[in-house]
């Protein structure tokens, strides 16, 4: 009971008066203003030149798939803006505090170190989601011309607060078991680095090692005796390879960013692509699902048929390829990171304090 009335007690009014003052101290500076503003100016001009000249050469009929494309690309430059701004803003907030003698005052005031924790939190929150409200203005004409539906549209939005939210929480638990503010930030760059660059690079290097022989059956066309009128006669040939098990290796891909980020755009069939010709469904976050779905997929038989579906003999009995979402392990693993972090940082600003760092000051 002592520790709810004290550690981790809530008011609202003690969350308010942390948010603002971090705020006040973020967004002081005039370069802040100008950054944001360049920032919308850009994403504008992105947009306005890139459905220029097909407004100009082709008319309206041929700007939904480009201002679709363009949706998804302004969202993942939405997102990397979050990844190189926030660790930057969390990270150095409560060891900064510290080395500049505030945080002993917040600390000997009436505040609850989770107050501090989940304000600190809010004003990185704000100030990282500041980037996606300023592209509000460029991003939902996009949307609207290119017939993104409202829960593609809010799903997107969802999961970049989301992950900043985590990547602000866990900046703010490194600042708290850092001494200096440098290193803090560097661990959170580090973090932010490994999980959207190193992964994916892993991930692809595993195909050297995750092979495993197993028989097979490959369905090609027999093109000695090819018919145009049947398309053909799908033959079956069976043998010993090396299959590619890159599906052991999609853990490292579960907290990706960019790959979370993608499986918020909608389920396609690998087979509808083809056929849209003039592919008004798809954007970058909708192939890049699409093709990490395919390619970290466990074996099938199916990965063996070369022949079209209309030629003769083609084997209609192989069953679906089994595909594995990677949003709900991404989630849990970003959600139990920033819990752990926001839950070690109330806890590290807890007094009286049992041990201290060498060197560390304390007001």
């Amino acid at each position: 009971m002592a520790l709810m009335n004290g550690t981790l007690s809530l008011r609202p009014r003690g969350l308010w008066l942390v948010t603002s003052l971090e705020l006040r101290q973020r967004v002081r500076s005039v370069r802040w203003y100008v950054a944001l503003g360049i920032w919308t100016l850009v994403l504008l001009g992105i947009g306005v030149m890139a459905l220029a000249p097909v407004l100009y050469t082709s008319g309206w009929g041929a700007v939904a798939p480009v201002a679709r494309v363009m949706f998804s690309l302004h969202m993942l430059l939405v997102l990397f803006a979050m990844l190189l701004v926030t660790p930057a803003l969390s990270a150095g907030s409560i060891n900064g505090d510290r080395s500049a003698g505030t945080l002993a005052t917040l600390q000997a005031s009436l505040l609850s170190p989770l107050e501090i924790v989940l304000g600190k939190l809010l004003a990185g929150l704000a100030t990282g989601l500041a980037f996606l409200v300023l592209a509000m203005p460029s991003a939902l004409p996009l949307a609207v011309l290119g017939d993104v539906g409202i829960l593609y549209f809010a799903r997107v939005v969802a999961m970049i607060c989301f992950l900043t939210v985590c990547v602000a929480a866990i900046g703010l638990g490194l600042s708290a078991i850092t001494q200096r503010q440098l290193g803090s930030v560097v661990l959170a760059y580090v973090l932010v680095f490994g999980v959207t660059v190193v992964g994916p690079i892993l991930w692809g290097t595993s195909l050297t090692v995750l092979q495993q022989e197993r028989e097979v059956t490959t369905y090609s066309i027999d093109y000695s005796n090819y018919d145009t009128n049947t398309h053909g006669v799908c033959i079956t040939e069976t043998d010993t390879v090396n299959v590619l098990r890159m599906d052991l290796a999609q853990p490292v891909l579960w907290p990706n960013p960019v790959i979370m980020l993608a499986e918020t755009a909608p389920t396609q069939e690998l087979e509808t692509l083809w056929q849209d010709t003039d592919a008004s469904g798809f954007d970058v976050l909708t192939l890049l699902k699409i093709g990490m779905r395919e390619v970290s997929s466990p074996p099938h038989p199916s990965d063996h048929v070369s022949c079209p579906p209309d030629a003769q003999d083609y084997p209609e009995d192989l069953g679906t390829p089994m595909q594995i979402p990677m949003w709900p392990m991404g989630v849990a693993i970003w959600a139990i990171a920033a819990l752990g972090s926001l839950l070690l940082a109330v806890f590290r600003l807890a007094v009286p304090i049992k041990r201290l760092g060498k060197g560390t000051r304390i007001a």
